[in-house]
């Protein structure tokens, strides 16, 4: 990371734009002829969660009441979203319920266009089929009248246009409501300017108010689920005390005594509540999040503000306080924001430093950076001064010692290596099914893989020059944003392009990645490697998927690449969501072994469910900060006060997080800074003081 640039004024948001139609053309380079029928099927939150759990379904120590994985959080707000934008767009209660629950309906056919509305699953993957040989099944015709994928009898249109016109009447009155600035919930965190310690008393005072303030909160979040913005009350935090600011807070409406409005980056669960019909404020933001924003939730663009990285600006209406944005290392255009702002006078007069992290993963970049470094050493004088945070909102996603998944990179190469090995034909002699079937070990977990061998008498499928060219076909599970690293990777590695719907090419072009753009493709025959929503992928699903695309392809695997896919290691297998603080020491969890997680091709073992020919693989791929990484960022840096922002509903859960947060920072100031050390720098360090090691990765810092 570059050092910052001079202070600037925070940019003018562009004159007053009209928010675009949800029916507007979508932009002429964008791909259309192809969309890839969405065959895997989605399940019910029950069924996918334990879908979501792989091969720790079995597992009774994940405390899945108080961790909720990255993966489950970000369906559960996607859901949420498409609830508040149909709502919008006027279309009833029912309906609304109907599209969220079968959002696998077909729409056209990706090859020839021709409407499937009304066609059964079966006839749909028939009709598409038959097009990709050429030999194209008409198609029924459908005498229905549609809104967005709501099919209404011609009958009922009437009756239909008169609801909505009832129910958008409301909304706009719930949205003049949400308008309207309602307090945010009280902070339990003073502006203190004052050097000198506290008081035993007083800190056990600010610690009751604090316990307080998040049984209130959680209580509150609980509370109005499903509730409209104006009946919200925004939690304390979301809101930077004496700032004026609030950070991933749109679901609450207009916050009083808010001035600007900030979005790490554009994730489900950070923008919701974020809509055209947004006008409470300035929305500040990197300007791959903001593209997104107005294009895909057509925000008007008056409301939105693009920052630049390393610049540091001032923020109107917040009596002096800046914001310097940087690289998060997380999805992309996702943001880590410094605020600074003084408070007091004369000898007492400061600047208060606010870190907000958003989502991200941790790496030596972040505390290498300039503005966060415990030490600096002044220009002028060359003397060595301490730098400090007042604050840390701290991305607490896994902060859990079960989760010290391994280096992105690793991960990556690890998916690429096994796709380059792999055979198209699942009875070629490759080693990844023999692997897979070694590694499960034992009776309980043999039998859940199963051999699709169909030839009799122990023969053998051979090739023959007659049949079709072999192909493997590779699923890659990514979010909205999110997880393009390892689709690239596979891609390079068979030289293929990547297919993904027209709203996905759409959103990737918007990313701000040459590369990625490039491999992009609108025909899913043409491409080896095919994006698909990470919650739909599963063994049984990736069968059908491949059934759909015979005989272009021969053989297929998925890739769900999230850190709740990670299998702990020899090293860390009693470790589980309940282990105690005092049961891990620090000089082994930062230089232990089994806690410097790496990671092969060899290391990928098949889930439950696959066969030879449909393979299912969890990967421990996570864009957000291991345990052992969250570890190392709060003893590298000098923070005065850290506070988690996720999973923090349940008191359990909070009281665990503390936990370990108070250990490493009472260890930080007895035993001084951990410092990074990636492999080949600063070697000499490692001879007089505590270090973090590690290799470096692709990525933006991905390593360990």
């Amino acid at each position: 990371m570059s050092p910052p640039e001079k202070k600037a004024a925070a940019p003018t948001p562009p004159s007053a734009q009209p928010a675009p139609s949800r029916d507007a053309t979508p932009a002429k380079d964008t791909p259309d002829k192809y969309e890839l029928p969405p065959l895997l099927k989605q399940e019910t939150s029950t069924d996918a969660q334990f879908h979501q759990l792989g091969d720790f379904a079995d597992l009774d120590d994940l405390g899945l009441d108080e961790f909720e994985g990255e993966e489950m959080r970000e369906m559960r707000f996607m859901r949420e979203q498409a609830r508040l934008e149909a709502e919008e767009a006027g279309i009833p209660g029912d309906d609304v319920d109907d599209l969220l629950n079968d959002q696998a309906t077909v729409e056209d056919c990706p090859i020839c266009g021709g409407s499937l509305l009304g066609v059964s699953p079966e006839e749909a993957t028939r009709h598409v089929n038959s097009c990709l040989d050429g030999n194209p099944i008409p198609l029924p015709t459908s005498n229905g009248a549609t809104i967005k994928n709501a099919t209404i009898k011609k009958e009922d249109a009437e009756v239909e246009k008169e609801a909505t016109q009832v129910e958008a009447a409301e909304m706009s009155k719930r949205f003049a409501r949400a308008a309207v600035p309602r307090p945010g919930q009280a902070n339990p965190f003073e502006v203190n300017t004052d050097k000198q310690s506290k008081s035993a008393f007083s800190k056990l005072m600010s610690g009751n108010a604090e316990d307080t303030a998040w049984a209130t909160a959680a209580a509150a979040e609980t509370a109005s689920r499903g509730r409209p913005a104006y009946e919200r009350t925004c939690p304390f935090y979301k809101i930077m005390p004496g700032f004026s600011i609030c950070v991933d807070a749109f679901r609450y409406g207009a916050v009083e005594g808010c001035q600007a409005y900030f979005l790490s980056h554009f994730h489900s669960d950070h923008y919701i509540g974020l809509t055209a019909n947004w006008r409470h404020g300035p929305i500040y933001c990197s300007k791959v999040t903001g593209s997104l924003v107005k294009q895909q939730l057509r925000t008007a663009a008056k409301w939105v503000v693009e920052l630049e990285f390393e610049k540091s600006y001032d923020i109107p209406g917040t009596d002096g306080a800046t914001v310097t944005m940087m690289p998060a290392n997380h999805c992309p255009g996702s943001s880590l924001f410094l605020f600074e702002k003084p408070f007091g006078s004369g000898p007492n007069k400061r600047v208060k430093r606010i870190l907000h992290c958003g989502d991200f993963r941790a790496c030596p970049q972040h505390v290498r950076h300039p503005l966060l470094k415990a030490d600096v050493v002044d220009s002028i004088s060359g003397k060595t001064k301490q730098q400090r945070i007042d604050i840390c909102y701290l991305d607490t996603t896994y902060l859990n010692p079960r989760y010290s998944f391994p280096p992105q990179g690793d991960v990556i190469q690890a998916c690429a290596d096994m796709c380059a090995s792999m055979a198209a034909d699942s009875h070629c002699a490759d080693d990844v099914w023999q692997r897979s079937e070694k590694s499960a070990g034992t009776v309980t977990m043999s039998k859940y893989f199963q051999s699709d061998k169909t030839a009799e008498d122990g023969e053998e499928s051979k090739p023959s020059s007659s049949r079709p060219k072999q192909r493997l076909l590779v699923i890659c599970g990514t979010y909205s944003i999110g997880k393009e690293r390892i689709c690239v990777a596979i891609a390079k590695a068979l030289g293929s392009k990547i297919f993904a719907s027209p709203a996905k090419i759409k959103i990737c072009k918007q990313l701000d990645d040459p590369e990625l753009t490039a491999l992009l493709t609108s025909d899913p025959v043409e491409a080896q490697v095919h994006m698909q929503m990470l919650m739909e992928i599963r063994a049984e699903t990736l069968q059908e998927y491949l059934d759909s695309y015979r005989p272009h392809f021969t053989r297929i695997v998925g890739f769900r690449p999230s850190g709740w896919n990670f299998r702990p290691g020899n090293g860390s297998k009693a470790i589980g969501a309940n282990t105690p603080p005092s049961s891990i020491s620090t000089q082994q969890l930062l230089h232990g072994k089994g806690w410097r997680t790496r990671f092969s091709a060899k290391d990928l073992v098949a889930q439950r469910g696959s066969t030879r020919e449909a393979m299912c693989f969890g990967v421990p791929y996570s864009e957000h900060s291991s345990f052992r990484e969250l570890a190392m960022f709060v003893m590298g840096l000098r923070i005065d006060k850290v506070i988690p922002t996720v999973n923090v509903g349940s008191e359990q859960s909070r009281k665990r997080m503390k936990g370990w947060i108070d250990r490493w920072m009472t260890e930080r100031r007895k035993g001084g800074l951990v410092r990074p050390l990636v492999e080949g720098e600063d070697e000499e360090h490692a001879k007089s003081m505590p270090l973090w090691e590690g290799k470096a990765g692709e990525g933006g810092g991905a390593w360990w």
